[in-house]
C-alpha cells in the first residue's frame, strides 16, 4: 500500500528539530509537502534538501498570543481547502496547529509535543481550561509524539496512552560522521562554559554569564545562538572581555565545532513555570553526545535524567552566590569523571532513531 502524503505544519521554518523529522519521513520513502510560520531567527536551518518549506508568513515569538492564533488559522484553512480532496495526513508541530488541524481540517493528524504553551498563562483555571482541551486533541490524533517522558507524566500519569510515543529529541543521526572525542579538560584555571541554542531566561542563563564576567576573569562564558533575547548576550560580551558572542549557526552540521570549544554546557532553564519543569530539552543529548558536563536547574524532570546519566549538575541558577559556590567546587578532574562517565551511555540513548518507531506505528495501524 502506497503511503499517504505527509504535510508538515510547522511552527517555526527553522526548528532543528522539525526539520530533522520531516527529513526523517523523507529517508523512508514518503512524499512530503512543508509549510510554518517564520519566526524572524534562525533562519539559516531552515532548509531541506529538495523540499521546499512554504513560508506561512511572520509569527513574532513571545507575545500576541490570540491574535498569532487567528492569523495561523487564516494561513491552515488555506492549505486545508487547498487538499481538500487528497488523502493526506497532517503532521502539527505545536498545539495551536494540532487544534486548527482538529477543528478545520477535517483530516486525520499527527501531533507533536516539544513545549506547554498554555502553561505559560497566570491563569491556574485557563491552564487547567487548555489541558483539558489538550487532552482531547492527543486522543482525538492518529498518533501524538511527545519529546519528553515528563509531558506524558503531566497528561497521563497512571494511564497508558495507546497513540502516544515520547521521542526524546535527540543528536541527528548525521552526527555520528563527527567526532565526538576530544581532549580532555587540562586546567582548571580556564573552564569555557556556554549556552548552545536559542537564547532564553534572563533570570538564570544570562545571570549566569554576568557572575562569570563580573567574578571569573580566568574563565569563560560563551553565548551560541540567536534569539529577540540577542542584544542581552551581545550587551554581556561587550561589557565582560570573558562573555563571547558567536550568533547564529547552522545545526547539525556546526555542533561539533561548537562543542570542540567549550567545557561546560549550561542549560538552566527558569523553572517558574511547568513547561521547564517537564521539558527534555535536546542540550542533553548533544552534551551526551560531545562528552560535556551539562549544568541544569534543581527540582525539574531534565535534573532527574542528568542525575540517571551522571552527566551534570543540578544548581538554583537564580542567585549569584549559589552560582559562585557551584563555580568555585568544579575542578578538571571533576569534569573529566563526569567524561568518563558518559562514555559507558549507549549510543542508542543519545542518537535519534530517524523516526522508526513512529513509521512503524503508523504501518502497524494501516495509517
Amino acid at each position: 500500500m502506497e503511503n499517504k502524503k505527509i504535510i508538515f505544519l510547522l511552527a517555526s521554518i527553522s526548528q532543528p528539530r522539525c526539520i530533522k523529522r520531516v527529513e526523517s519521513f523523507i529517508k523512508n520513502g514518503y512524499s512530503v509537502e512543508v509549510y510554518g510560520f517564520n519566526r524572524g531567527v534562525y533562519n539559516i536551518n531552515a532548509d531541506i534538501n529538495g523540499v521546499k518549506i512554504n513560508d506561512l508568513g511572520f509569527a513574532l515569538s513571545g507575545s500576541g498570543y490570540f491574535k498569532k492564533f487567528f492569523y495561523a488559522k487564516k494561513r491552515l484553512k488555506e492549505i486545508f481547502q487547498k487538499v481538500k480532496n487528497e488523502d493526506v495526513l497532517f503532521y502539527a508541530f505545536s498545539f495551536d496547529i494540532a487544534l486548527i488541524c482538529k477543528m478545520f481540517s477535517g483530516a486525520s493528524y499527527i501531533y507533536e509535543i516539544s513545549d506547554l504553551v498554555y502553561t505559560y498563562f497566570d491563569n491556574k483555571n485557563v491552564i487547567k481550561l487548555f489541558r483539558t482541551l489538550d487532552k482531547w486533541i492527543i486522543k482525538k490524533s492518529v498518533l501524538t509524539i511527545m519529546t519528553s517522558e515528563g509531558f506524558y507524566n503531566y497528561f497521563f500519569p497512571l494511564m497508558n496512552e495507546k497513540n502516544v510515543i515520547v521521542q526524546p529529541n535527540r543528536v541527528n543521526s548525521n552526527m555520528l560522521n563527527s567526532s565526538r572525542d576530544f581532549n580532555e579538560v587540562r586546567s582548571s584555571d580556564k573552564i569555557v562554559f556556554s549556552y548552545v541554542g536559542a537564547f532564553r531566561y534572563p533570570n538564570t542563563v544570562f545571570r549566569f554569564a554576568e557572575v562569570i564576567g563580573k567574578n571569573y576573569p580566568q574563565h569563560e562564558f560563551s553565548f551560541w545562538g540567536d534569539s529577540n533575547l540577542t542584544p542581552l548576550a551581545i550587551d554581556l560580551a561587550n561589557k565582560y572581555k570573558n562573555v563571547k558572542f558567536h550568533g547564529a549557526f547552522k545545526n547539525p552540521e556546526d555542533l561539533q565545532k561548537i562543542y570542540s570549544s567549550l567545557d561546560v554546557v549550561i542549560a538552566c532553564y527558569d523553572i517558574k513555570t511547568l513547561n521547564e519543569r517537564v521539558a527534555e530539552p535536546n542540550k542533553l543529548y548533544e552534551a551526551l553526545y560531545f562528552k560535556k558536563t551539562i549544568v541544569v536547574s534543581h527540582d525539574t524532570f531534565l535534573a532527574e535524567k542528568v542525575s540517571r546519566f551522571k552527566c551534570g549538575y543540578a544548581i538554583d541558577a537564580t542567585n549569584d552566590i549559589l552560582i559562585s559556590n557551584f563555580i568555585d567546587g568544579l575542578n578538571i578532574n571533576k569534569l573529566n569523571t563526569i567524561k568518563t562517565q558518559i562514555e559507558k551511555v549507549s549510543l542508542s540513548e543519545i542518537i535519534d532513531d530517524n523516526a522508526k518507531e513512529i513509521i512503524s506505528y503508523l504501518k502497524r495501524t494501516n495509517i
